[in-house]
């Protein structure tokens, strides 16, 4: 048996209830380093982690697929290897990254999948960051482009989602300008309005059948007091409760069917932090999808 997911793990794809796949790629990171290591530290947690949530709620009866990692760094075949690896198979998506970059592979990846289920495919994108440059450093494949290249190969404006952001590039802003459909809520927002107010939003717009759900979740979202351990730390961010409230009430309420976590820098952390936010969030996660079965 594999040393991650005490008790949850199993080797049987057709009794899983969650899909993962990890990619350790940290290359289109423009800052820091490290992403890279996250797969493997967050396996590794997960094994030293009692399989119940915050309340003691038993998660023994949810079972994780691990389906390895992906390793290409040309992005039409990393898609096609979510495609293939993650996509064709039933269950709860889950991929840990690596920097966020990844996540215009496997958005891609999602898209065609909603689209051949008849749905309209939604992406909340949960960062300090908009990631929505068209290029960076020179590459439209930088960490900072995700949601650029997502809209540019099929999303709808009006069914993107961007919460947490704070930190901006002035092409975003020119670009929020252009897109008066795509919704951003950021940290400030927050501030004012509180988490609730951003989750009731969310939830009524998206409350539907007809929609999946695609959720991308940076841990620089989390104010680096919570979340020390990535790339690119921007200060005066959400807390570490409002992201799991935010992510977990998406999770119970919407035809949620992916979820990334992306931007844990394991060499960058302060004994493991940010990677045991990481994974105890997706603990809480598991309750929710238990709670669905």
């Amino acid at each position: 048996m594999n040393k991650e997911f005490r008790d949850l793990i199993t080797l049987n794809k057709e009794e899983a209830d969650v899909i993962l796949v990890g990619v350790p790629f940290d290359k289109n990171a423009s800052v820091g380093k490290g992403a890279s290591f996250a797969p493997k530290v967050l396996r590794e947690l997960s094994y030293e982690l009692p399989a119940l949530d915050r309340s003691g709620n038993d998660l023994r009866s949810l079972k994780v697929f691990d389906n390895g990692d992906i390793t290409t760094e040309d992005f039409d075949e990393m898609k096609l290897e979510f495609s293939n690896r993650l996509f064709a198979n039933k269950g709860f998506h889950l991929i840990f990254g690596g920097d966020h970059s990844i996540a215009i592979a496997s958005c891609r990846a999602f898209y065609d999948y909603a689209i051949s289920l008849n749905k309209i495919p939604v992406i909340i994108h949960i960062d300090a960051h908009p990631d929505i440059c068209d290029e960076y450093d020179g590459s439209k494949f930088s960490h900072a482009c995700p949601i650029f290249r997502s809209l540019e190969y099929g999303f709808k404006d009006e069914n993107v989602v961007l919460v947490g952001v704070r930190g901006f590039e002035a092409q975003e802003i020119e670009t929020f300008k252009k897109k008066p459909d795509l919704k951003v809520f950021k940290a400030k927002d927050v501030d004012n309005e509180g988490i609730d107010s951003v989750i009731s939003y969310i939830t009524n717009k998206y409350n539907s059948d007809k929609y999946l759900v695609y959720i991308s979740y940076d841990i620089d979202a989390n104010d680096p007091s919570y979340a020390p351990g990535t790339g690119t730390p921007e200060a005066f961010g959400l807390t570490s409760k409002e992201t799991m409230k935010l992510i977990t009430s998406l999770v119970g309420n919407l035809n949620v069917d992916a979820l990334d976590i992306v931007e844990v820098a394991p060499p960058l952390d302060v004994n493991n932090i940010t990677s045991w936010l990481a994974v105890k969030t997706l603990y809480e996660v598991f309750n929710e999808l238990i709670i669905k079965k």
